[in-house]
């Protein structure tokens, strides 16, 4: 689900099998659009597991143009509509296509992506992609935050292998970019080396002292948590819940979490 607050009341919504549905009134009413079923090659969009239905996991306004909007379909690729979903166009040119999150940045220009190949990113607004993967030693590559305070700043997490090897634990680490995604460097600070549990959600705060203040009304946990340390299970009632003071980072596992934050792209349980 995504917000586009340029348009009043714009939301989107995207489902199983792939399909976004688009809201002009805060979600009072809700429109399905049709033109994904249009788009060349959507017989062929699949899913691992059986029974193999496509789903859009991914909705990013785009940052340029209003009404346009980015998704992302598991296993599909990229698509963009210039007009909120009634016409798209394929942003697949070197892309993986099972994709996991897509995100714009500021400029409109660079795009970002996640797949179970690991990280892509575009300079060209998806008309071609790179396989950028210096520094990420794990390539399934799931949640994605772009920081709002410093542009170049990217946040992923991801996992040594797919789902069906996380049996024993995820294997998943957090990782930051300080170049757009050119090289990434795996975030410790008070992290465990390995998480087992996949992480669902990453929510870059604009600011650190307000983001803290946030978390810690959600969890009920203390404000004096010294820079490059973590908050791991801070409300007993939450999934596991990491809070990284340098950047604002926050992250949630995969079962679920809640973060009382507006710009919270943390999943309720």
């Amino acid at each position: 689900m995504a917000a586009d607050p340029r348009p009043p009341g714009r939301l989107y919504l995207g489902v199983s099998p792939a399909l976004l549905y688009r809201s002009d009134d805060g979600g009072k009413t809700w429109t399905a659009c049709e033109s994904v079923r249009r788009i060349p090659g959507y017989e062929r969009w699949t899913f691992p597991p059986p029974p193999h239905i496509p789903h859009v996991r991914s909705i990013a306004p785009d940052p340029r143009t209003v009404g346009a909007v980015y998704i992302g379909v598991e296993e599909g690729g990229v698509y963009r509509s210039p007009d909120g979903g009634e016409t798209w166009e394929s942003l697949n040119e070197g892309l993986y296509w099972d994709v996991h999150a897509v995100l714009p940045a500021p400029d409109g220009r660079r795009l970002f992506a996640t797949t179970g190949e690991g990280f892509y990113r575009s300079a060209d607004g998806g008309q071609s992609w790179q396989h950028a993967m210096g520094g990420l030693d794990r390539r399934y590559t799931v949640s994605l935050a772009l920081s709002s305070a410093r542009p170049e700043r990217l946040y992923v997490a991801a996992a040594a292998t797919p789902p069906p090897g996380w049996r024993e634990g995820a294997n998943a680490a957090l990782y930051a970019s300080d170049d757009a995604g050119a090289r990434w460097q795996q975030l410790r600070g008070g992290l465990p080396e390995r998480l087992d549990d996949m992480v669902s959600a990453l929510v870059a705060g604009e600011d650190e002292a307000c983001t803290r203040r946030r978390a810690a009304r959600s969890t009920g946990a203390a404000t004096g948590v010294r820079p490059g340390s973590a908050w791991p299970r801070a409300c007993p009632a939450c999934a596991p819940c990491y809070w990284l003071p340098e950047g604002g980072l926050t992250a949630a596992n995969r079962t679920g979490g809640r973060v009382d934050d507006t710009t919270t792209r943390v999943l309720a349980r």
